[in-house]
Formats: structure tokens, sequence, C-alpha cells
């Protein structure tokens, strides 16, 4: 084992502490490299364009499973060249393909190959392993031999240490060894787990060199000869990478065991189909998405938040994510539940900011998770999971009218209750406010957390204890739901007293945070009760929850759609007339799809779907900028500047992240004012409303309890009618205005 001092520790805890505190990707350094990302199952690929991953890449390239890279580098050269790049396609998340041809080459025997002679194609493809397959083919009239090396290396580092932290490593690199046809690089963990890279090839290569890089990590480069015919022959290479951990005794991962196959299940979901052709690939990458990022565990299927950074299971991301795609089908929210519920807090852990009946925030799996150095085994630094598992809860049982539902989860329901009006209120004053007691926790622990996202208008941060705007109106939102539940389960005693509750915690908060200066709600209270006037997007989601009073709604919407927060394509995060307003900042200043998503249901519940139009457009606009129609997780806050400007990416946005591919599904479920009552066996279809560049909507297979039901949707001029054209089982389709 790979030995510290005292002062080696040191600094390698407070370098945790930088990153764990900072709550945002810390690698933040521009890369020359297009990066991409595939997925399957619990494994996920990050390379470049051309498909390969070169070593010591400041953007995080590897092979990762369960938060450790196995493979950190991958290079293929012709005679010692790299290809020129034609084109390549991660189109399906789970496979890319990149085709190529050949630079100017020097043969082996001194002769000139020229450009543009050899053709290729590579085909990777993730499952129980990386399949990896290279078609050549020579279109030079004469046969031709040339060398082709791949480079292999391996550091099985775990994803924080990826992400900016010099931890050391505390286990033991062995030697890289040849077992039959296989190269296998090996990592004994500290963790007890034994940590494997396996390369297998389909033909044997001319040579093999095996090289030891420093105390952690290993190289391993195959040489090839490969011989191919004159014009229009081929040839073909093809290996397996394949990633193992195992240990002596068994071992079950913190978070629980994936199982084989991920995804959202087989039940047939929901789908979209609209007049509007690009929009349709767009809700169709919005679709599969979500679905690569899931993984199925023993209690369903549950969202990791995004890739590469963040492929873990998150308590709001997962939860957010569920709720986007309740309408196309309740598995995900099920699946999402009962992970949460399992791993709901139970005793009080300062280290992990773990107190009863709170939902955890993050989990990992990595050796510095298994060794506890870090506190993901789960962590709950987040105040808004708990009450958005409440609201997911009612949600799910509003679009399955299924009573064992709330009776599987009414203890956990009732637990994250007792933590909204006990740990969740730290000071008595009816709000819900957080503050770390981990020395390694987040310092701000609302959606935007990294440590400096909570600023008065002067810049200096708030004080915690401190009391979001947002997370006051999910607490109000949870308690009524939760008084519904309670009267549907016969007890209105405590029915009643949350609604006489929720009354209070709304009164308060008109009184404390309506910010008369600004027009608008303060941003959150801090630990001596002053606004944080700060203008930001998060009052809109206190328009998504319902606590904002009708007389209002006018100026809280004039606020979020005039031009210091709207730019054009989305709503900024802080106003651009902020102190703390910068356009390239990860939460001050840029636009978050998610956050935008909210904010268009908040102002279509509200009444206000001519501003909620808006917000779509702007994102569909945005989306046809980036690769392959995608939101990432966000980009940065620039105005948008006529016809020609396009919006400018965040150099490590995430991409594909699930709670941005959910934002088209739930800004479409608002504007179309669709609303679930399975228990009564309605759906009900308020003001529907389409944009003016999109003539119609067909949702096909709308499952609602145990019924289904098509609808359509038509604008005519400023109006838009819905009908129903097909129903089956118990389902009241009633269309309002």
């Amino acid at each position: 084992m790979q030995k510290h001092d005292e002062a080696d520790s040191r600094a390698i805890d407070e370098e945790l502490t930088r990153l764990l505190q900072s709550g945002c990707p810390v690698v933040l350094r521009s890369c020359r490299h297009r990066r991409q990302v595939t997925r399957e199952g619990g494994m996920f690929l990050v390379c470049d364009a051309d498909g390969n991953m070169e070593p010591g890449c400041r953007c995080g390239m590897g092979l990762y499973v369960g938060d450790t890279r196995f493979l950190s580098g991958l290079v293929m050269t012709l005679q010692g060249s790299l290809p020129t790049l034609l084109s390549h396609s991660t189109e399906t998340n789970r496979r890319s393909e990149v085709e190529w041809m050949n630079p100017r080459l020097t043969l082996d025997e001194g002769a000139e190959l020229p450009q543009e002679t050899l053709y290729g194609r590579t085909i990777r493809e993730l499952g129980d392993a990386v399949h990896e397959r290279v078609r050549l083919v020579n279109y030079h009239h004469d046969a031709v031999r040339l060398r082709l090396d791949i480079d292999f290396q391996a550091d099985f580092a775990d994803i924080f240490e990826v992400r900016g932290v010099s931890c050391g490593r505390p286990g033991a690199f062995l030697r890289t060894r040849r077992e039959d046809e296989s190269i296998i690089f090996a990592y004994q963990g500290a963790d007890d787990l034994l940590r494997e890279t396996r390369l297998t090839f389909e033909r044997p290569p001319a040579s093999v060199r095996l090289e030891r890089l420093g105390a952690a990590a290993a190289r391993a480069t195959m040489t090839f000869v490969i011989d191919v015919g004159g014009r229009g022959a081929d040839t073909v290479l093809g290996w397996r990478i394949t990633p193992q951990s195992r240990t002596p005794r068994r071992h079950v991962p913190i978070g629980g065991q994936p199982l084989a196959g991920g995804g959202m299940g087989a039940i047939q979901p929901a789908t979209l189909h609209t007049s509007h052709e690009v929009l349709n690939l767009m809700l169709d990458r919005c679709r599969r998405d979500p679905a690569s990022l899931t993984t199925r565990y023993d209690t369903g299927p549950i969202a990791g938040a995004g890739l590469p950074w963040y492929g873990a299971p998150f308590g709001r991301d997962s939860l957010l994510t569920a709720m986007q795609t309740q309408w196309l089908g309740p598995e995900l929210a099920r699946g999402t539940l009962r992970y949460l519920a399992r791993w709901q807090a139970r005793t009080v852990d300062p280290y992990r900011d773990a107190e009863p009946g709170k939902i955890m925030h993050e989990v990992r799996s990595g050796e510095l998770a298994n060794l506890g150095r870090i506190p993901h085994t789960p962590y709950y630094g987040s105040v808004d999971s708990t009450p958005l598992f409440l609201i997911l809860l009612s949600e799910t049982f509003r679009w399955t009218g299924n009573p064992a539902l709330l009776d599987e989860h009414w203890d956990a329901a009732e637990r994250a209750l007792m933590w909204l009006e006990g740990y969740g209120d730290r000071d008595g004053d009816g709000f819900v406010e957080y503050q770390t007691a981990s020395p390694v926790g987040l310092t701000a622990q609302g959606w935007k957390d990294s440590h400096d996202r909570v600023p008065h208008e002067d810049a200096t941060l708030a004080s915690p204890p401190i009391a979001l705007v947002e997370v006051q109106g999910y607490a109000w939102d949870a308690r009524v739901r939760l008084a519904e539940l309670y009267a549907l389960r016969e007890q209105r005693i405590l029915a009643e007293r949350l609604l006489q509750d929720a009354d209070r915690l709304q009164k308060s908060f008109e009184r404390q945070f309506w910010c008369p200066e600004t027009g608008s709600y303060a941003l959150a209270l801090d630990a001596d009760k002053r606004q944080v006037r700060t203008r930001t997007s998060n009052p809109g989601h206190a328009l998504w929850s319902g606590i904002v009073p009708r007389r209002r709604i006018p100026a809280v919407a004039r606020s979020l759609m005039g031009p210091a927060l709207f730019s054009g394509w989305g709503i900024r995060t802080p106003a651009a007339d902020s102190p703390v307003y910068n356009p390239l900042s990860y939460h001050n200043g840029s636009v978050w799809p998610h956050d935008n998503a909210i904010i268009a249901a908040g102002l279509a519940r509200a009444g206000f779907k001519d501003e909620a139009l808006r917000i779509p457009e702007g994102m569909v606009q945005a989306a046809q900028h980036f690769p392959y129609l995608r939101l990432p997780e966000l980009f940065c806050g620039f105005a948008r500047q006529g016809d020609a400007s396009t919006p400018v990416p965040y150099p490590v946005a995430c991409a594909p992240q699930a709670w941005a591919a959910g934002a088209f599904y739930l800004m479409f479920q608002a504007i179309l004012g669709i609303q679930p009552e399975a228990p009564a066996g309605i759906l009900r279809i308020r003001e529907p409303v389409l944009p003016r560049w999109l003539d119609q909507v067909t949702v096909h297979g709308l499952r609602l309890g145990k019924a289904s039901i098509d609808l359509h949707f038509q604008r005519y001029g400023a109006g838009t009618t819905a009908r129903v054209l097909r129903k089956q089982g118990p389902v009241r389709a009633l269309i309002e205005g």
C-alpha cells in the first residue's frame, strides 16, 4: 500500500474539502477536445470526437464503472500518426461510430502512402463490456502493409480524483499481466476490492509492450501488422475491454447493486408527436437521454443526474427528473421513490449531514466512498430533496390512483414530514433552513449548490442558516398535498392541521420574503432574517409550487420575463443587472433548462401561458445549436443578439443531463394543461395553448391509473383545441377553456 505521512493526509483532506464544498465540477479547465459520452447500465465512457481517450486530458476522459476509471487512455495510430477524422456520432447513447481516413504515411519499407487512401470505420458499443471493431478499406490500387498501434492506459482513479483532488492512491497498483489472449491491468483497493481491466483481442498482436507509469498507472501498447489487399479490399480488427471488480468476500456497493439491463422498464411509455419535425427529433432525444442515464436496482429504475461527473443517483435531480417525465409513465417515479425511501436517513450523522427523515443528496460507490474518506455513503446535504420526495409521492398517486403506493411509502412520508417540521426548521420560525454540520459538507444546499450562490446585492455571501425562497414553496406544496392524502386515508384531523400549517407558512412567506424594491420575492433569508434581495430565477419555483398569492403573480412574471433575467434563450440564474452576474459562471448568470421548465410550469399554473410559451420557444431554438439537438445541463447567459446569434456552451456542462432532457416534457405538460386526477378517474385538460410555431400535438398512450387515452391538440389562430382520439379503461377527460 502507498503510505502517506501526516502532512500528506492534511493536504489531501484540504483538497477533498475544497472539492466537496464547492458544489460544482472542479474540472473547469478548457480542453481542445470535443467530448463524447456513451453509457449503458452502470458503465460510461468519455472520449474525444475521434474515439480516442488522450491520457492526462483535463476533461476526464476514460472508461468508468462504480465511480472508478478503469481505463484512462486509448489512442490508435497508423504508422505512428493519428488518423484524420471524417465524422463521428453517439446518436444512440450506448454506441459510437467514427469514420476516418489516413494522413500521408511513410510505410516501413520506405514507400509513401498518399493521404485519403484508406477509409476506416470504428464502431464502439457498450454492453457487458466495451466491444470495439475497426474496419479498414483500401482504395489504393496496390495492397498495403502498415503498422497499427493501440496504446491503452489504466489508472483506476476515483472519480473525485479525476475531478481535481490529488488524494493519493490508498491502494496498490499491481503488475500488468498477460493471461491467455488477454492483457490485464489490476489495482488492489484499500477497500478490499480488486479492480481489473481486461483487454481481449480477436487476433493476436505482433508485439505487446507493457510499462509501469510511476506508482499509480500502467500502459500496454499493442502493435498489429495489417495487410490490406488493393482497390476495395478490407480487413477487420476487433477487441473487448472488460472492467470488473471482485473481492474474496461478498461486497455490496454503497447505494446498492445495479441489475443487468438498466432502463426504465418494458412497459410502453406515452409518446408525443408534433407537426414540427425538428421538435419531434428533440423530443425523441429527450426520451432517450433519461433512459440512458437510468440504472435499475432491485428497487426499480432511478435516473442518475448527468455525465460525466454526476452519473450516480441524486436526491434532487432524480426526483425532479421523475417528476418531469411522470406523464410518460410512472415506472421511473416508482423506482425513484423506492430507492430514496430505502436510503432515507434514520439517525443523526453530522459528517454526512444526515438527520432522521431526511432524503439523501448523493450516493457514491468508489474507493474513497467505501473507505469513508468522503461522506457520500450517502450524503444528505440537500435542503430540498425531502419536500420534493413528498411532492413526487403525491404526484405519482395522482397519476396512478394506487393506494398500495401510499401504503408502501407512508412511513417514509411521515418521517419526511417530521424532518420538515423538526430538523428542517432550525430556529422554529416555520421556514426550512440549511446549514452544514459536516467539515466537508456543501455550504450551499439548494439546487444552486456552489459555495457562492446565495449572495447579497453587494456580493457578500449570506450567512447560514439560510432559508431559500423555492424551498419554502416546496414545503408549502408538500403540506397541501399531504393534507389531501391524509384526508383520503380518513385522517382528517391531521389533514386539517397540515392545511393550517400551510396557511401560516404562506402568510409568513408573504410577510418576510416579498421585496417591494425588486418587485419580486427575495432569494433567501440569512441567519439574521435579512432578505437576500439579489434578483434570481428562484421565485419562479415558488410560482410552480403555488405558494405565491394571486395578487403577486403579475409582478413576479414581469420580473422573470424582463430583459435582465430572460436572455432570449431562457431565464438566467441571477439577473444581468446584479453585481454578481457573470454569464460564464456555473450558477451566477448561466441558463439552466430544468430551471426554465419549472418556471414555465409555474407561469402556466398561474394562468400566464403567453409568458410561459416564450420559454419553450427559446429552448427549442437553443437546442438546435447543440449536438444531437440535446439541451445540456446549462449554457452561458449571454443575451441573444439578432437572428445570427447562438447560445454559448458552458465548457464542462454535463451532456446528457437527466433533468435537462426532461425539461421539454414538463414544459409541454404545462402548456397543454394536462392535470391527472386518477383517484377520481379524471384527466383534466385546462386551457391548453400551443405556440405560434406549432400547429399540432398528439399524445399517444397517456396512462391514468389502469386507463389509457390518446389526445390531439390543434392550434387555430390564437386558440387551441383539445379532443380525445381514443380511450381505454375507466377515464373521463374534462376539457376546460
